[in-house]
């Protein structure tokens, strides 16, 4: 049965988190791919499926959940999900035998016109789609600033979490002063005739900075758990980023606590991000 897209995200990001965790399981039987399509045959049993640009086609049984993201779901008649179906970018197409346990999520081009159609006719139901279409489009960017990061220029990265995790007090107390002195010094810019004009170049440099502390952060996280928690001592720095940045983005979306945990991640994140630079340039000058 279809329910309400809007209410729906926090699926997405909790079943990404499930299903990340599990793939590094021995005894997982997940399947998760980019670009390309996956084909579930008849006397076929997975536990859980995400895809990225390609068509998932069901004709076995998932005990899981089972994700599309730029892509369309096929079940065939055949097909039993013991989970969720969530399609982002696509259509679950549903043969009449097919049997799906969970909930079927679209999220396409569709609900998002309906959704703009609709506060656009003074309805406030639109909104809470519009506003968790925008929030996942952030955390897709930040995914893939992450990624680039961790595969093309990862020592800056590293020495980020590195520093985060040699020097937590100061990182929190450099990152909590520094997020204090943002209203007071953008307040002094205002007044001032040349500080104005470098509002917005002030402004993208703390951004950046704020985006680069979190990934520091998750990848802190990912790190701990991989090491601690699966035992695993050959990971990448890709797997523990990943990991990472899904399981604390999942952690905010979950009710006064999501915002609490992200408010310290990202404190963390400023202060380690301010203490590298610090550092850096104290290394320069000797």
């Amino acid at each position: 049965m279809k329910k309400n897209v809007s209410t729906k995200f926090i699926y997405l990001i909790t079943f990404l988190t499930t299903l990340f965790l599990s793939a590094f399981s021995a005894e997982a039987n997940n399947i998760i791919k980019i670009g390309g399509d996956v084909t579930i045959e008849a006397q076929q049993k997975v536990n859980n499926i995400v895809v990225v640009g390609g068509q998932i086609t069901i004709n076995g049984l998932v005990e899981g959940n089972v994700i599309a993201a730029v892509g369309s779901i096929v079940l065939t008649n055949k097909a039993v999900v013991r989970g969720n179906v969530v399609c982002i970018g696509g259509v679950v197409a549903k043969g009449n035998g097919s049997q799906v346990y969970g909930d079927i999520t679209e999220i396409n081009s569709s609900n998002i016109s309906s959704a703009i159609a609709s506060v656009l006719s003074g309805d406030w139901e639109g909104w809470p789609l519009i506003i968790n279409f925008i929030y996942l489009c952030f955390f897709a960017a930040i995914f893939i600033i992450a990624l680039l990061m961790a595969i093309l220029i990862p020592r800056p990265l590293i020495a980020i979490a590195n520093m985060i995790q040699n020097n937590k007090t100061k990182s929190f107390f450099w990152g909590l002063f520094a997020t204090l002195a943002i209203p007071p010094f953008f307040f002094l810019l205002i007044i001032s005739i040349i500080g104005i004009t470098l509002i917005p170049l002030i402004f993208a440099a703390l951004l950046l900075a704020f985006v680069l502390g979190f990934i520091g952060v998750s990848a802190l996280i990912g790190n701990f758990i991989l090491t601690k928690i699966f035992r695993k001592h050959k990971k990448s720095l890709v797997q523990e980023t990943v990991l990472g940045l899904i399981l604390l983005w999942s952690i905010g979306w979950l009710p006064y606590i999501g915002w609490i945990v992200k408010v310290i991640a990202i404190t963390f994140g400023l202060g380690g991000v301010l203490l590298s630079l610090f550092n850096r340039t104290h290394q320069r000058d000797f």
